[in-house]
């Protein structure tokens, strides 16, 4: 497929048709039958973040037979699905390559990564969702300063790379512009980064890459708050879809014990 092509959309499936959908490590098939649609899904066991493998076919054939399959029965008689990239449906916990450390009064700005996922709905009157599935699988982990204080998060590598033009293109990844102002009196040392996904939107470039809006993160004291603030959407990107959870473009957060450890 062409890159400036989007995968993702409104699909025409009628009876006994299929969808074959490979987009990085997710391979997916759908059919169409008589009564029911049928998902057959499966993810490479070796994961290359950098492999932009991209494939969409439909037509009257066999599908792919994958080891994961769910059945759907639907009160709609529309032969039309829609396929959208979404964000996580929690936040997720970034490494970076190496420690971070941010003087006082300093600011930095990390582009970090984070595996999109693939909404997968029935389109009638309105949007049903079958099946949401992840391009990567992600491990748990709890982020916070205790076992009784935190939250349940999703873990991933990222390289949290500085510099914009040395990003390299992920067709199955979001990027998100962080900016950290450190304007406490202490250094500001963190090893992993957690980005509330579930409150940002997704965007597309013209060559298929997916952004979010930027996030800033501005520390005013040697404590534990700060404030998050979501900024605006990317310039000369179309709209995908939008946040899971709303709250609004600024909240002051416990962020440093939540957000950084």
């Amino acid at each position: 497929m062409n890159n400036e092509t989007p995968w993702w959309g409104e699909v025409n499936l009628d009876k006994e048709r299929c969808l074959q959908l490979d987009i990085g490590p997710l391979s997916v098939a759908i059919e169409h039958d008589a009564h029911e649609w049928r998902i057959h899904s499966q993810r490479e066991k070796e994961v290359d973040t950098n492999d932009n493998r991209l494939h969409k076919i439909v037509g009257q054939f066999s599908p792919c037979y994958y080891q994961d399959v769910a059945r759907y029965i639907v009160n709609s008689s529309s032969n039309h699905i829609q396929l959208l990239p979404a964000l996580a449906d929690r936040s997720v916990v970034c490494r970076p390559v190496a420690p971070i450390n941010l003087d006082a009064g300093a600011s930095v700005t990390l582009y970090v990564s984070t595996p999109i996922y693939l909404m997968i709905n029935v389109v009638n009157s309105k949007t049903s969702l079958l099946q949401e599935l992840a391009t990567q699988r992600l491990s748990d982990t709890w982020f916070g300063p205790s076992t009784c204080s935190g939250e349940l998060c999703y873990a991933s590598a990222t390289s949290g790379r500085l510099d914009l033009q040395k990003l390299p293109y992920r067709i199955q990844r979001a990027t998100t512009p962080l900016l950290i102002h450190n304007n406490a009196d202490d250094n500001l040392l963190f090893e992993r980064v957690a980005l509330p996904t579930p409150l940002l939107s997704l965007y597309a470039a013209k060559n298929g890459q997916l952004w979010t809006e930027n996030i800033t993160l501005t520390r005013e004291d040697n404590g534990d708050f700060a404030q998050l603030k979501l900024g605006k959407a990317p310039l000369k990107m179309s709209f995908v879809n939008g946040p899971r959870k709303n709250i609004g473009h600024s909240q002051i957060i416990r962020a440093f014990s939540a957000i950084f450890n």
